[in-house]
């Protein structure tokens, strides 16, 4: 009689010598996981955003495969490999980590994190431009289908730069915009009230930065308008002084970069709601950086800026209407027009 190893020894000669051709029923490369559809989602820049991206994108279970293109391909490489190590416990998606802007081929969603985070947002602004140039057109190339998500900053800037290097349609660029803005607000009023912030209906529109537009007409607890208790709230006569709030959000970002270096979670988390949209295509309504034509917010000018958006599987599938205050508009106009000034100059960059 032959022992256990023999027995083992002719079952694997009977298939040609392959542990895995004995024990599948198909061939390998008939099941490879490159084969068939597979949600894919391809994440530019393994610095603290792309990284908070990938694992947020994980944990959520978003795609089936999810790949780190860096310039610095080790990095990516063992970050990736990092996380595969726990994979088991992700729904065993694919994790990997190139300099190959090949493997965002097929990508549905490509986000954009590349350039350093600095106290002042328009310090790198020249230098991150240069950066797009260089990958916007090799991550479009592979993936002509997918949507770009920008979160680099300046965000509404760098999103325009996006749209204009990548020849994708406006619906297809979207900036983190003041989706991040708006839940550092929630979170702070919800603190405030002594509430969840999921309570806290609120809108930070136009530039994600120093000149936001925080909507306090529209600012509500269980559809209850703050405003129609204190009519003042966020001016400048506001007895309780609700506006310092704001003050807080505008500087939220260059104070997490002084205490640590840089921002990266709260980011990374939102990134992930507008990934979770356009994927499940939910018509999710979020303040999103977005193309907008010039006089629908009082500046005849084009530029990115975050308006209330319902965002899909196609992007920004509209705009949402929105009742402001005159102050509000005369704000939002305002913030358009720091925008445009801001970006006046890279126009002769992009062509180059």
């Amino acid at each position: 009689m032959m022992d256990e190893s023999q027995e083992n020894a002719t079952a694997l000669e009977k298939v040609g010598g392959s542990t895995a051709k004995f024990l599948l029923s198909k061939p390998v490369d008939s099941c490879s996981s490159d084969g068939g559809e597979r949600t894919k989602i391809a994440i530019v820049g393994c610095g603290p955003v792309g990284v908070a991206v990938g694992i947020s994108v994980l944990f959520k279970r978003l795609a089936a495969e999810v790949v780190f293109i860096d310039e610095d391909e080790e990095v990516a490489k063992a970050h990736a490999e990092d996380m595969a190590h726990a994979a088991v416990f992700l729904g065993s998606p694919k994790i990997r980590g190139t300099k190959d802007f090949a493997g965002a081929r097929d990508a549905a969603v490509c986000v954009i994190t590349v350039g350093r985070q600095v106290p002042d947002q328009y310090a790198d602004l020249e230098k991150n431009v240069l950066h797009f140039k260089c990958v916007v057109p090799c991550v479009t190339k592979y993936a002509p289908n997918s949507v770009l998500i920008v979160t680099s900053s300046p965000v509404d800037i760098l999103s325009y730069v996006a749209m204009k290097l990548s020849g994708f349609p406006p619906n297809r660029v979207i900036g983190l915009g003041t989706l991040l803005d708006n839940c550092r607000l929630q979170h702070m009023v919800s603190k405030e009230l002594g509430l969840s912030a999921a309570s806290v209906q609120s809108l930070v529109i136009g530039e994600s930065g120093p000149t936001s537009v925080p909507i306090w007409s529209s600012m509500s607890v269980m559809n209850m308008r703050l405003k129609d208790i204190d009519k003042d709230i966020g001016g400048k006569n506001d007895p309780e002084r609700w506006d310092t709030l704001h003050t807080k959000v505008v500087n939220c970002s260059k104070d997490m970069i002084m205490r640590k270096g840089h921002h990266c979670w709260a980011a990374a988390i939102c990134t992930c709601e507008i990934i979770d949209a356009i994927l499940r295509n939910t018509c999710a309504c979020m303040t999103v950086s977005t193309f907008v034509k010039g006089c629908r917010h009082g500046l005849e000018k084009d530029v990115f800026m975050s308006l209330p958006c319902v965002v899909g599987r196609a992007g920004v599938l509209s705009y949402m209407r929105h009742l402001y205050t005159p102050e509000e508009q005369e704000l939002t106009t305002r913030s358009s027009r720091t925008i445009y000034e801001a970006q006046k100059f890279i126009f002769d960059q992009l062509e180059q």
